[in-house]
C-alpha cells in the first residue's frame, strides 16, 4: 500500500524524493516535525496541482501508467507490472520509493480524493473519505478491523488497505455487470426487516449489511454482500430531487473491475499494526 510522505521519508531514495520536492517547491528534511512535512506538502498541493490540468500534461503511456497505478490501489512493484505501465519517470506525484516499487504517497492520493474526477468516476479512493463517519466505522466493524484509529484519515487508509487484500481474491470479476444499480432495485422499502432498518435511519448501511449477511439465503445476494463488504460496489446517495426521499444506489469501482496483481508484501505492511501513527496522534 502507499504510505504518507510526512515521517517517512528516511524510507524515500533521496533522488526520487527531490523529484517530488522539485514539483511542489519545497524542501523535506528529517529535522522537520511530521506534522510540519505534512502541512508543507498539502498546502503545496493546494497550491501546485490541479489535477485536469495534470491529465492533460501527461503523454498517453504516463497516463495509462498513472492509471494503472491507481487501480492498483496506488502502489505497485516492477517485477509483477507490464513495462507499458511504469511510464512514470516524468510524473512528479508517482514516485519510486525503492529501487523498483513506485506509489502515489497518500498525501497525494488524499487531495485527488477531493476532485470531482475520479469521485465522478467512482475510484474507490475517492468515494471512501465521501462516505459518513458512521458508515466507515460501521464499514470497518464489518470487516473486522475495528476503528481504533480516531481521526477520519486513518479510517480511510484503513478501508483502503482492507479492501486491496479482500478484493484480490476475486481477481476482478463479479456477477454483477452494472456500472450501478439502485439499492431499493435489490432490496425494496418494506420487503426486508434489516435493510429496512437503514432506510429508515435507524442503523448505518453497513452495519443492517452485516447483519443481513446472517441471514440472507439467496445465492446472488449472498455474492452482492460480498462485493460490498469489499469495497467492489460501494454506496452512494443520489442526487436529491424535491420532494423526494433520500435514495441511493451502489456503484461500480473502478479498482474492483481491475484485478488485483501485486503479490509483495513490504515489511511495514505487516508490522503496520504495531506502529502508532505519530503524525497524527
Amino acid at each position: 500500500m502507499p504510505f504518507l510522505v510526512s515521517g517517512n521519508i528516511d524510507l524515500v531514495e533521496r533522488s526520487n524524493l527531490r523529484k517530488l520536492e522539485k514539483h511542489l517547491g519545497i524542501i523535506l528534511s528529517p529535522h522537520q516535525y511530521p506534522l510540519e512535512q505534512y502541512n508543507l506538502i498539502r498546502a503545496s498541493l493546494k497550491q501546485k496541482l490541479d489535477s485536469d490540468t495534470l491529465i492533460r500534461s501527461m503523454t498517453r503511456r504516463e497516463l495509462l501508467s498513472f492509471i494503472y497505478i491507481l487501480t492498483q490501489f496506488g502502489d505497485v512493484v516492477q517485477k509483477e507490472t507490464p513495462d507499458e505501465y511504469l511510464d512514470v519517470e516524468n510524473v512528479p506525484i508517482v514516485i519510486e520509493w525503492q529501487t523498483g516499487h513506485y506509489m502515489i504517497p497518500y498525501e497525494v492520493l488524499d487531495f485527488l480524493a477531493q476532485s470531482r474526477v475520479f469521485r465522478n468516476q467512482n475510484y474507490l479512493f475517492a468515494l471512501i473519505p465521501a462516505l459518513p463517519s458512521k458508515e466507515k466505522k460501521a464499514w470497518l466493524e464489518w470487516i473486522g478491523a475495528g476503528y481504533g484509529r480516531t481521526f477520519p484519515r486513518e479510517i480511510n487508509h484503513e478501508l483502503y488497505f482492507q479492501c486491496r487484500h479482500l478484493q484480490k481474491p476475486f481477481q476482478g470479476k463479479s456477477l454483477v455487470q452494472e456500472e450501478s444499480i439502485r439499492l431499493d432495485q435489490l432490496w425494496a422499502p418494506g420487503k426486508n426487516e434489516t435493510v429496512d432498518w437503514f432506510y429508515k435511519g435507524i442503523m448505518p448501511f453497513y452495519s443492517s449489511m452485516k447483519e443481513l449477511q446472517r441471514s440472507e439465503r439467496d445465492p446472488f445476494l449472498l455474492h452482492v454482500l460480498d462485493l460490498i463488504r469489499s469495497g467492489k460496489l460501494v454506496l452512494k446517495r443520489l442526487p436529491e430531487e424535491f420532494g423526494r426521499k433520500e435514495e441511493y444506489q451502489l456503484v461500480s469501482t473502478v479498482e474492483g473491475n481491475t484485478p488485483q496483481l501485486r503479490d509483495t508484501v513490504f515489511s511495514w505492511e505487516e508490522a503496520r499494526e504495531e506502529k502508532e501513527d505519530f503524525l497524527f496522534r
